[in-house]
C-alpha cells in the first residue's frame, strides 16, 4: 500500500490510489487542505512539529486519528473535517485542544472518547452522527462565551445511535444540541452549563426540537443560564433530579426554562429540581407517570401579565404527584388535563389557577398540617373523586365545577363557608353540613339579585344530591335554605306579579311560624299565643258586655297569672328571655286558663256554633281565630312528621 509521500511527511498517511489525489492537496502557508482522500491514520504530534497551523479535510475516509491516551500533548492546531468517515474508535482521553475544532456532518463508526479531555475553544459538531458509544466523561469545553451570536459548543442536529456519557462535564459557554437525536441512553449526570445569562435573545442552553428515544439522565445538572427543551421529545425515562435551573428572572419575555410543547412519554422525576426563574411546560404531553417532589418554583410573583411558572394546555395522562413543592410565584394550570391521579401533598397553593381544568381522581393533603390560605377552582370538572384531606384552608371557592365522583373532606378546617356558583354535584358530596347550612340573617346580607339565584340554585342541587344518597335530615334543612333565598329573591325583584306576591308573602308566614316545617317549639309558640291572644281578646268582650264574668274566676289563679305575668316581663325586659318567647308564655297562661275554665273556646266556631249570644267583634275574631288555628294546627303536624326520626 503506498501513501501520498507529501502528506506522509506532515503525519498524514493518505492512500495513493487514487490518481486525483494530488489535485485534492494543497499545502501552504502552515495550512492543510485535503479532499475526497482515504486517510489510514493522522499523527497530530507530527502536524505540530512541522508547524502546521491549520488543516482542512472534507469528503473523505479516516481510519484513525492518532490522539491516543500514550500521546497526551496539547493540539493547537485549527481544526476542520466536514462530511468526513471515521472509521475506526477515535480515542482522545485527557488531550487539551487549544484551537477550534469543527466536524460538520461527520459519521463515526466506532467508539468516540473524549473523557477528560480539555477544549479550550470552540467545538462544532453540526449534523454528525455517531454510530457508537459516545464519552465526554469530566471533559471541559472552555471556550469563553462571548458578545456575538456565534454558539461555543455547537452539537446542533447531531446524531447519537448509541450510548452517550457527558457525565460531570463543564460547558463554560454557550452549548446548542437543537435538533439532535440520541438513540440509546444518555447521561448528563453533574453536568455543568456555566453560561452566563445574557440580553440577548440566545439561549445559552439550547435542546429545543431535541429527540431523546432511550432513558435519559440529567441528575444534580446546573444550568447557570437560560435552558429551553421545547419540542423536544423525551421517549424513555427521563431524569432532572437535584437539577439546578439557576438562570434568574429577568424583564424580558422570553422564558428562563421552557419546557414547552414538549413530549415526555416515559417516567419523568423532577424531585428536589429548583428552577430561579420562569419556567413553562405550556403545551406539553406528560405521558407516563410525573414526580415533583421538594421541588422549587423561586420565579418572585411580578405584576407583568407573564405567569411565572406556566402549566397552561398541559396534558397529565398517568399518576402525577406534587409534593412538598414551593411556588414563590403565580402557577397556572389552565385548560390542562389529568387523565389519571393527581396527589397535591403539602403545597401552599395560593398563587395557583385552576381554571378550564379536566381532573379525575384527585387528592389534597397537608401531611404536617401546613396552613393554606386559598383554593380556587373555575369552569373545571373532576370526573372522579375529590379528595382534601388534613388541611386548614381560609377561602375555598368554586365557580362553574362539575363534580361527577364522590368529594371528601376528611380532617379539613374550612375558616369560611365554600363558595359555590353553577356548580354540579352528580355524587355524594360528603361535607359537614355546617359549612353548607346558612341561615336566613346571612343569606339577608346578600343584596345582588344574582347572587341570590345562584345561592337558590347552590341550595336546591345540594338538596337533590343529598336526597339522592338518603341524606333526609341534611335534605330538609338545605330546603328550607332555598326558601330562604327564594324569599329574599322576590323580596329584592323589581315588578313582582301577583302570584310573585303571594308567594312572598306565604314564604314569610311560613318561615315566621315554624321555619318552614322544620322548628317543632316555635310552631307551638305560635299555637298558644294564637289561642291565647284570641281567649284575651274574647274575655275582653265577654267583660265589656258581662263584667260579673269575673267574679267565677278563681281569684288564687288570678293572682298566679299575675306573678307569672309579672316575672316574664322582668326577664323579657332584662333580655334573659326573647320577645316571642315572652308573648309565649304569657299565652301560654292563658291556655292554661282556657283549658281549666272554657275549653270549648279553644275549638272555635266547631263548639260556638249554636250559641246565639255573640256580637259582631266575636263573630269575626272566632272565624279569624279558627281559620288561623287550622293554618298553625296543620303546620304543626307537617312540622313534627318532618322532624320525625322515621322517613315518609
Amino acid at each position: 500500500m503506498q501513501y501520498n509521500e507529501r502528506l506522509k511527511e506532515y503525519g498524514i498517511f493518505a492512500i495513493n490510489d487514487n490518481m486525483e489525489i494530488e489535485d485534492n492537496i494543497k499545502i501552504q502557508n502552515n495550512k492543510i487542505t485535503i479532499k475526497s482522500a482515504q486517510i489510514d491514520k493522522i499523527n497530530f504530534q507530527i502536524l505540530q512539529e512541522k508547524k502546521i497551523k491549520e488543516i482542512y479535510i472534507f469528503s473523505s475516509e479516516v481510519k484513525y486519528l492518532d490522539v491516543t491516551e500514550e500521546t497526551t500533548i496539547d493540539i493547537n492546531i485549527y481544526i476542520k473535517f466536514e462530511c468526513c468517515n471515521f472509521k475506526h474508535p477515535v480515542i482522545a482521553r485527557a488531550y487539551s485542544f487549544n484551537n477550534t475544532i469543527t466536524l460538520h456532518q461527520c459519521i463515526f463508526e466506532s467508539i468516540v472518547d473524549f473523557s477528560k479531555a480539555v477544549f479550550r475553544s470552540k467545538v462544532d459538531f453540526l449534523d454528525s452522527v455517531f454510530k457508537a458509544e459516545v464519552r465526554f466523561i469530566e471533559t471541559k469545553f472552555l471556550a469563553n462565551q462571548s458578545d456575538s451570536e456565534i454558539i461555543e459548543n455547537n452539537f446542533r442536529e447531531t446524531t447519537f445511535e448509541g450510548k452517550v456519557s457527558f457525565s460531570k462535564a463543564i460547558f463554560k459557554g454557550r452549548i446548542n444540541f437543537a435538533l439532535s437525536n440520541f438513540k440509546g441512553e444518555t447521561n448528563f449526570i453533574l453536568a455543568q452549563f456555566l453560561a452566563k445569562q445574557s440580553n440577548s435573545e440566545i439561549i445559552e442552553n439550547d435542546f429545543k426540537e431535541t429527540i431523546f428515544e432511550g432513558n435519559v439522565s440529567f441528575n444534580s445538572v446546573n444550568f447557570k443560564g437560560r435552558v429551553s427543551f421545547a419540542l423536544s421529545n423525551f421517549k424513555g425515562k427521563t431524569n432532572f433530579t437535584l437539577a439546578q435551573f439557576l438562570a434568574k428572572q429577568s424583564d424580558s419575555k422570553t422564558i428562563e426554562n421552557d419546557f414547552t410543547e414538549t413530549i415526555f412519554e416515559g417516567k419523568v422525576n423532577f424531585d428536589g429540581a429548583e428552577f430561579q426563574g420562569r419556567v413553562s411546560f405550556a403545551l406539553s404531553n406528560f405521558k407516563g407517570k410525573v414526580r415533583f417532589i421538594n421541588t422549587q418554583f423561586l420565579a418572585n410573583q411580578s405584576d407583568s401579565e407573564i405567569i411565572e411558572n406556566n402549566f397552561i394546555e398541559t396534558i397529565f395522562e398517568g399518576n402525577t404527584f406534587f409534593g412538598n413543592v414551593i411556588f414563590q410565584g403565580k402557577v397556572s394550570f389552565a385548560l390542562s388535563k389529568f387523565k389519571a391521579e393527581v396527589l397535591f401533598v403539602n403545597i401552599i397553593l395560593d398563587n395557583c389557577i385552576f381554571n378550564h381544568i379536566e381532573f379525575n381522581k384527585t387528592k389534597f393533603i397537608n401531611i404536617d398540617s401546613k396552613n393554606t390560605k386559598t383554593y380556587t377552582f373555575i369552569n373545571s370538572i373532576f370526573k372522579d373523586t375529590l379528595s382534601f384531606e388534613n388541611l386548614n384552608i381560609s377561602k375555598l371557592e368554586f365557580d362553574n365545577v362539575v363534580f361527577n365522583g364522590i368529594v371528601t373532606f376528611d380532617r379539613t378546617n374550612l375558616g369560611n363557608k365554600p363558595h359555590f356558583t353553577n356548580c354540579t354535584f352528580s355524587n355524594q358530596f360528603n361535607i359537614e353540613h355546617k359549612h353548607i347550612q346558612y341561615s336566613y340573617e346571612e343569606i339577608k346580607e346578600i343584596k345582588d339579585y344574582d347572587s341570590l339565584l345562584n345561592y337558590r340554585d347552590l341550595f336546591r342541587k345540594l338538596k337533590s344530591n343529598r336526597i339522592a344518597h338518603h341524606n333526609l335530615i341534611d335534605a330538609s334543612e338545605l330546603h328550607t335554605q332555598e326558601l330562604y333565598a327564594r324569599e329574599l329573591e322576590l323580596d329584592s325583584k323589581k315588578g313582582k306579579t301577583i302570584k310573585e306576591k303571594i308567594d312572598y308573602w306565604q314564604l314569610w308566614f311560613y318561615r315566621n311560624l315554624c321555619d318552614h316545617h322544620t322548628d317543632l317549639l316555635l310552631n307551638l309558640k305560635w299555637l298558644v299565643i294564637a289561642i291565647g291572644l284570641f281567649a284575651l281578646l274574647y274575655f275582653i268582650s265577654r267583660s265589656i258586655q258581662d263584667i260579673g264574668i269575673l267574679g267565677i274566676l278563681n281569684p288564687f289563679g288570678i293572682c298566679f297569672s299575675i306573678a307569672c305575668a309579672f316575672i316574664m316581663l322582668v326577664l323579657c325586659w332584662f333580655g334573659h328571655i326573647e320577645r316571642l318567647d315572652f308573648f309565649a308564655s304569657i299565652g301560654a297562661v292563658i291556655t292554661l286558663w282556657v283549658i281549666f275554665y272554657k275549653p270549648k273556646l279553644i275549638f272555635g266556631i266547631a263548639n260556638l256554633i249554636g250559641d246565639k249570644n255573640y256580637n259582631g267583634f266575636e263573630n269575626a275574631l272566632i272565624t279569624i281565630y279558627t281559620i288561623l288555628l287550622a293554618l298553625v294546627l296543620f303546620s304543626l303536624q307537617k312540622t313534627a312528621r318532618k322532624n320525625s326520626i322515621v322517613p315518609n
